[in-house]
């Protein structure tokens, strides 16, 4: 076997992690918020979906690569899960296989990991369900993948489209999954929570009345757009 394992991690600070599951017990939706601070960066594609509805969490990556159809890799990743930990995974786009099933997930819940997300997809889902261990995957299927024994635990890959680094914060709500980078993750925080009281500031307004064209000022800038063709007019015919 020759799975190669990182053992030095950097993680994010316990404040900043609380502070994303704290905007998640207070707002229905905090995901899109994060996206839009991050300039619509790091969030996973609508193709990893929730094994069963209403999944919401807040962690820490741990994250492994394999190769194709090679279990393997996701096995070892167990003995490194730490309270609070969300495991991703690489499996390279492999949705007909499954990497995930219901005993990996009682060891993973035993040692307390939070949820796991793969671009693969798992079997045993009655199993899954009935646990309510929060799954995100790609699809469901019973053919599991072999044990070769190649791979990585805790280095940068890519799952559902975005990056992820080990130490990285992972965020779930019922709008899809974003990734905030460990660096970044204290801004990010201070930023998510003013465009969260922001816009409870903008449906105050809209229920008083005043029409989202008007907040978001696109009256102005269509004022704008008619009195520069006019200028320019003007000027095209001397």
């Amino acid at each position: 076997m020759s799975i190669e394992v990182n053992r030095e991690v950097k993680r994010p600070s316990r404040e900043v992690v609380e502070g994303f599951r704290s905007l998640l017990e207070e707002y229905y939706s905090i995901t899109p918020g994060v996206s839009d601070v991050m300039n619509r960066l790091n969030a996973m594609s609508s193709d990893i979906k929730p094994v069963f509805e209403g999944i919401r969490m807040v962690g820490i990556a741990l994250t492994v690569k394999t190769i194709t159809s090679d279990l393997a890799p996701v096995i070892k990743a167990l003995e490194l899960i730490q309270s609070g930990d969300i495991i991703v995974v690489d499996t390279h786009n492999s949705k007909d296989t499954a990497f995930w099933g219901e005993i990996v997930c009682m060891e993973a819940r035993r040692k307390g990991a939070t949820g796991i997300i793969l671009d693969s997809a798992v079997r045993d889902v009655v199993e899954l369900r009935e646990f309510k261990f929060p799954v995100l995957c790609q699809g469901i299927a019973p053919n599991v993948a072999s044990l070769v024994g190649f791979g990585y635990v805790n280095v940068p890959i890519q799952c559902g489209g975005a990056a992820v680094n080990p130490g990285d914060i992972v965020i779930v709500d019922d709008n899809g999954v974003v990734v905030v980078p460990q660096d970044e993750a204290e801004d990010v925080l201070k930023k998510t929570r003013r465009f969260l009281e922001n816009e409870l500031k903008v449906i105050d307004r809209v229920k008083a009345g005043e029409t989202l064209y008007q907040i978001l000022g696109l009256d102005k800038l269509e004022e704008a757009v008619i009195d520069s063709t006019i200028v320019y007019e003007k000027q095209r015919q001397g």
